[in-house]
């Protein structure tokens, strides 16, 4: 077999094992090389794993910024993150999380985060959440978004909430009685 073909079959093999429950420590191991890193089973305290692992590949201008990001979506849940950091100079380039966050009473959320240094405000940053609720737009804005004012749709189908001078909620409809909420903050 070509090395072409042994990398596509480990790619399926590496796939199906990360959908089976019975490989996580397989998938681990593929999972944490180099610029990309699997951190399991976050805590939140001082200082979280996230921000450390950064902070020891080098992505330290940052590293204030993304503690307290990180410990902010998972205080209080169970999480996992892939960190991704630069090939080159972490200091310098952009960081960014996607995470797997589980909080009692709600549904499982897709959480991503960025972060990367800047003259003005020493770390520029986003995080996104994004949840699939089993009610309709209209009861997911009024019973989780509470306080928020509408404001309008992206084009005609997503609708956005306000939340906050730079943070909105946009709530995409799934079904008649289900919906996708993404709430998108921009920190300065």
């Amino acid at each position: 077999m070509t090395k072409t073909g042994m990398r596509g079959g480990a790619a399926v093999l590496g796939l199906a094992c990360a959908l089976a429950a019975q490989c996580a420590a397989a998938a681990d191991e593929s999972m944490d090389s180099g610029a990309v890193r699997l951190i399991r089973n976050i805590a939140t305290g001082s200082t979280n794993q996230v921000a450390v692992v950064a902070y020891g590949a080098g992505a330290r201008k940052c590293a204030a910024r993304i503690d307290l990001v990180t410990n902010f979506l998972t205080k209080g849940t169970q999480s996992s993150a892939l960190l991704f950091l630069p090939d080159k100079d972490p200091d310098s380039g952009m960081v960014s999380v996607s995470m797997e966050v589980k909080a009692e009473s709600l549904p499982r959320a897709y959480a991503s985060a960025t972060f990367s240094p800047n003259a003005a405000a020493d770390c520029a940053s986003e995080y996104e959440t994004v949840q699939y609720w089993a009610e309709a737009c209209n009861t997911v804005a009024a019973k989780r978004f509470t306080g928020a004012t509408p404001s309008g749709s992206v084009g005609g189908e997503i609708a956005i909430l306000t939340i906050g001078p730079s943070a909105r909620v946009f709530l995409m409809r799934s079904t008649a009685t289900s919906c996708v909420s993404i709430k998108k903050e921009v920190l300065k």
